[in-house]
């Protein structure tokens, strides 16, 4: 099998890997490219005459495949090599729990504080359960409760799939790998995958289909390109400290400039080229060494990375709250409420990311290591 490690060796790799920085500092640009749609800035640049600019800040909800994109990738770089058995699969889903569920459960929470309302109770178990986004039969509860967490719920599918998707491709040469990521970029672009979005007009076969398997592809799409790139960036390497693609970074600015590009484009039909814009800038950023890739591996891009998880989650509470808070003091200028808007949000990202995420995934790991312990006890017992 060409390209390809025996799983021991592959196992041994993983204590050895480098940390992929400039794909944790990303994810704030894009958690806050999000934040940024959900304000008025593309409607006031378009209604003075910018329109690139306009087109490029309401072109935020496709941070959105940016994200799938990424969890694919990063998954696939961590799990390589570990997946075998059931108790492998079990780890993997408690490992993901642990890590969204704790500020999950809290967003939803806050969301309630602030809105003073609860969806009603088979909805609210569907949003708890994190399977809201998956009805075809009531496409409108993906927005429920909190209406940014309809993306965790499509996370949720793609981390069920994930142990077979990953097995998959790990048997697959580089050049089979290669063929498979462009089948999945391809499908990206012909379902327009990423204009998908909560709110979206569904027309034709999908009115039927939820948003949740509407953008699996593209984290499909993200498994492939992270396993190509360990296997032709790490693996084939590991003897000399890991390879880098030549040319002095002109893969990561081409691809860049490129992604920019298309996001000051009007959406419509072909918006989903976008997906493989973002796609050659994540291998770009995980295997060349650039400035960019510098700037976002520095130390307060890597805690806005971490805390962009929380930023992502609590943007539409904050958001609430301050345009009430503001409401009551006569704050009028949409500047200042923006600007408000985006300091408590930081602040409020941050203290869940040190008082929640952290220790409940501590918590949470610890709490399944010992169920581990208990089963494995209960196995020799019996043998």
């Amino acid at each position: 099998m060409e390209g390809a490690l025996p799983r021991a060796a592959a196992s041994e790799l993983t204590a050895h890997r480098r940390p992929l920085g400039a794909l944790t500092g990303i994810r704030f640009f894009a958690a806050f490219y999000v934040v940024v749609f959900h304000t008025r800035i593309a409607a006031v640049l378009s209604d003075h005459g910018h329109r690139a600019a306009g087109y490029f800040f309401g072109s935020g909800y496709l941070a959105v495949p940016l994200f799938f994109l990424l969890s694919g990738f990063i998954l696939a770089y961590t799990y390589n090599g570990q997946i075998e058995g059931r108790g492998d699969y079990r780890r993997f889903w408690e490992a993901r729990f642990a890590r969204i569920w704790p500020v999950y459960a809290v967003s939803l929470l806050l969301s309630s504080v602030v809105s003073m309302t609860l969806p009603k109770p088979a909805v609210g178990l569907a949003t708890l359960l994190m399977v809201q986004a998956w009805n075809p039969f009531n496409l409108g509860m993906a927005g429920a409760w909190n209406i940014v967490c309809w993306t965790l719920s499509a996370e949720a599918l793609f981390y069920l799939c994930f142990p077979w998707i990953q097995i998959w491709l790990e048997r697959r040469s580089p050049r089979m790998m290669l063929f498979f990521i462009g089948v999945m970029l391809l499908l990206c672009v012909a379902t327009n995958s990423a204009s998908r979005t909560l709110g979206s007009e569904a027309q034709g076969v999908y009115r039927w289909i939820p948003l949740a398997p509407l953008h699996l592809f593209e984290f499909i799409a993200g498994v492939g390109l992270g396993n190509y790139f360990l296997q032709r960036f790490v693996f084939a390497s590991a003897g000399s400290g890991g390879a880098v693609l030549r040319g002095a970074g002109v893969w990561t600015y081409l691809s860049a400039l490129a992604t920019v590009g298309l996001l000051c484009r009007a959406p419509g039909r072909w918006t989903s080229l976008v997906v493989i814009g973002f796609s050659a800038l994540i291998f770009g950023l995980a295997a060349e060494r650039t400035l960019l890739s510098r700037f976002l591996s520095t130390k307060t891009m890597l805690l806005g990375g971490g805390i962009s998880y929380s930023v992502y989650l609590m943007q539409m509470p904050v958001k609430s709250s301050v345009s009430s808070v503001a409401g009551h003091l006569h704050v009028r200028s949409e500047i200042v409420r923006m600007g408000l808007t985006m300091v408590v949000l930081l602040g409020v990202s941050f203290f869940l990311f040190k008082a929640v995420e952290d220790p409940a995934r501590r918590v949470l790991r610890s709490f399944f290591a010992g169920l581990e312990r208990g089963r494995s006890q209960a196995m020799a017992t019996r043998d």
